[in-house]
């Protein structure tokens, strides 16, 4: 363990891994859009959003604050009159505040008003309440428990907006409105074509590009260890069959096959990480087969043979103690093989549709033509991601096979 941390490569590697990890556990609760993990594809979800402009960073002093941003803006507190028949609830809303938003340009809003039940009346105009102007919105609307009643507003460029609501007798009061600002830059890494924050994509995939990379790579080294082992120091039938399993299974092309399960079942993850364990473990598996074969020969296993110790011993004492840091060495050099695979697979259209991953990120850009279109921000963010990812357990890779291989220190 000294040797693996006295490695630079091995301390660079943990530290990107570590900050990986944190965004992993964390970065779920951080992003600006919550449910976007399991409502991804639910276009209502992201309605509000602008599509396809790139992030907010984009606007600055080098283009004279001229992009106006996307924002959110809070209702001022209401003026409240109750009487008997109901009561009468005005909110103000100032939507200056921030540059890039000026106030003779020309905006689209979204109105929001959360919660409430039963049919009320709405006004909606152009400045505050003591001094309103033109009118957006004059109606009748249904409130559902639950729900939330959105009015689209176009071509507004007034400093200022007011709501004013009419709840009769007896009708539960609604929440707090909101109004959306759609500009022309969002977020922290823009939006797509489909108006999805890109960041939240990029920090929701983090948990499956670990699982897979991780889970697969464990099962598929830890599978191809054991097959190695037992089937260099058994031999025989066992070590024969083995041998011409890994042959064929070696020599067999991933993606037929993939087509194939497409065909007849969805594709999802869970059957990516199923074909990838039963053909990645042949990475391993020739690799600890003629280590095995080494070190079944050494002198010490040979003594142990002489004073009676039986083939199960040797193998579990000796042999596998012996592998264990080529294993681990192993494991770290396939994670990103695993996490490049699924990007690729994705890429061609078998990946899972219903999950948030790097890769399927990376096929809905290229269908949508993010390239052709100049939407640098849908593309380059995942896949520096994945190269990140890779990067990160390369390097804890090349810090362990330093430990197995001394002859590799100082290089």
């Amino acid at each position: 363990m000294k040797d693996f941390l006295e490695s630079r490569s091995a301390r660079a590697g943990l530290s990107i891994l570590g900050f990986i990890a944190l965004l992993a556990l964390f970065g779920p609760l951080l992003v600006p859009w919550p449910e976007a993990s399991t409502r991804w594809r639910d276009i209502s979800y992201w309605e509000d959003s602008p599509a396809g402009v790139p992030p907010l960073w984009t606007n600055g002093p080098w283009n004279g604050w001229s992009v106006p941003p996307s924002r959110h803006v809070a209702a001022g507190r209401p003026e409240l009159r109750e009487g008997s028949a109901g009561s009468l609830i005005t909110w103000t809303f100032e939507l200056d505040g921030s540059r890039g938003a000026g106030v003779a340009a020309t905006r689209d809003l979204v109105f929001r008003l959360p919660g409430g039940s039963g049919r009320v009346f709405l006004l909606l105009r152009e400045g505050r309440a003591d001094s309103p102007g033109r009118e957006l919105f004059r109606g009748e609307r249904d409130l559902v428990s639950g729900g939330s009643l959105r009015l689209p507003l176009r071509g507004v460029s007034a400093r200022a907006i007011s709501a004013t609501l009419y709840l009769a007798s007896g009708l539960s009061r609604p929440g707090d409105p909101t109004i959306f600002i759609v500009g022309k830059t969002a977020g922290l890494l823009g939006t797509d074509a489909d108006k999805r924050d890109v960041f939240t994509g990029l920090v929701l995939g983090i948990r499956w590009a670990l699982l897979l990379g991780v889970v697969v790579s464990f099962l598929t080294v830890l599978s191809g260890l054991l097959l190695g082992t037992f089937a260099a120091c058994y031999g025989g039938i066992f070590g024969s069959i083995t041998n011409r399993v890994y042959e064929f299974f070696s020599m067999m092309p991933l993606l037929p096959f993939l087509v194939a399960v497409s065909a007849i079942h969805k594709p999802s993850l869970w059957s990516f990480a199923g074909l990838a364990l039963l053909f990645y473990w042949t990475r391993t598996f020739k690799t600890v087969y003629a280590r095995a074969l080494q070190i079944r020969s050494e002198g010490h296993i040979e003594a142990a043979v002489l004073i009676g110790a039986g083939r199960w011993w040797r193998v579990t004492r000796h042999v596998l103690p012996e592998l264990l840091p080529y294993a681990f060495a192993m494991m770290a050099m396939s994670v990103p093989g695993i996490i490049i695979a699924e990007a690729g697979v994705s890429l061609l259209g078998l990946g899972d549709t219903n999950t948030v991953t790097w890769g399927q990120m990376l096929h809905d850009a290229l269908v949508q033509g993010a390239v052709i279109n100049g939407m640098w921000w849908w593309v380059l963010p995942p896949g520096l991601a994945i190269a990140v990812m890779g990067l990160s357990f390369a390097l804890v890779g090349r810090g362990l096979d330093k430990v197995v291989n001394p002859r590799m220190k100082g290089y």
